[in-house]
């Protein structure tokens, strides 16, 4: 990353991994929460965790991370 800090996918669960996966491939929250069958408010948590925990600022950042992570 530009500040030197080096950040791995490692720390995320497998569902903020599925969730980032989903994003990067241009879902809503909406449409990620109806593909898992789960609320669109658990999914915004999800995306919260995922931008604390890959320390990228907002969701075009976060779909950066997952492509040079290999996640996409």
């Amino acid at each position: 990353m530009a500040d030197g800090v080096s950040v791995s996918i490692e720390g995320l669960t497998n569902r903020e991994s599925e969730i980032l996966r989903a994003i990067a491939q241009g879902l809503s929250a909406k449409e990620v929460a109806k593909q898992l069958n789960i609320a669109p408010r658990t999914v915004e948590r999800h995306i919260d965790h995922i931008r604390l925990k890959t320390r990228t600022r907002n969701r075009s950042h976060m779909v950066a991370f997952a492509i040079a992570n290999g996640l996409v």
